[in-house]
């Protein structure tokens, strides 16, 4: 049995044609090899069954399909977004710093002062995931999941973009590589030795299009996309006290 990663119409993602083979042996090996990523994707058997990505990829799959999906059609947070206290529930721990919402020119020269130990302890925690996954035989799935993140999240760049556009685009992807990862590894379930997933909070931000940059000069730093008027935060350009 082999399996292949198609969109919504059941065509293969390079071709738009019915898949043909070789194919992968599993719909996590499948989504791992796709060339692109048509959102909605699938995967399909030789025989026409069909595994959605949240059960391709196994337990905390259904997450990864929720924040692929956000990421894909790009819609604006909710109302009631609590901004500031997703973006002190850091991936590091938690940060109660005043909330700088700035437009993302601001947040790319903000960068250069994020605190230092600060980044190593997310950096940390972003790659704990991949060696508990991979001794319960779930490396494919986190392959998948990191390879589908990065194709979603990178598809609407265009080279003709501002520089710090790009810049917030690969800083969002290397948050989503550690949200996808510790949603796959299921915290407070059968792999993680904690009940909290230290992502959870930074996700929901990253897949709705904020940037949370991080503790910079005594504030939290939030970069937000003042080109669009699809959201932005309560009288942005803001600086507020949240502590």
């Amino acid at each position: 049995m082999t399996w292949h990663a198609v969109d919504g119409a059941g065509l293969a993602l390079a071709t738009g044609r019915p898949p043909q083979p070789p194919g992968a042996t599993s719909p996590a090996a499948a989504l791992a090899a796709a060339p692109v990523a048509t959102w909605p994707i699938t995967t399909v058997a030789d025989d026409g069954r069909r595994v959605d990505v949240a059960d391709a990829l196994g337990p905390g799959g259904a997450r990864v399909a929720v924040l692929l999906e956000r990421l894909a059609t790009r819609p604006p947070p909710p109302a009631d977004l609590d901004l500031a206290a997703l973006a002190q529930a850091t991936p590091a721990g938690p940060v109660p710093a005043p909330l700088a919402a700035v437009g993302l020119a601001e947040a790319v020269e903000a960068t250069a002062r994020v605190d230092e130990a600060w980044l190593a302890a997310v950096d940390g925690c972003r790659s704990a995931p991949r060696a508990p996954l991979v001794a319960a035989g779930r490396g494919t799935e986190l392959e998948a999941a990191l390879h589908l993140a990065m194709l979603v999240a990178t598809g609407p760049i265009d080279e003709g973009l501002p520089a710090e556009e790009r810049v917030a685009s690969g800083a969002r992807v290397w948050l989503l590589g550690g949200a996808v990862a510790w949603a796959l590894l299921g915290a407070g379930r059968d792999l993680a030795d904690t009940d909290v997933d230290p992502f959870e909070a930074w996700a929901d931000l990253v897949s709705y299009g904020i940037w949370p940059v991080g503790p910079v000069d005594g504030r939290l730093v939030v970069g937000v996309d003042t080109t669009s008027a699809a959201w932005r935060p309560p009288g942005f350009p803001l600086t507020t006290a949240t502590t």
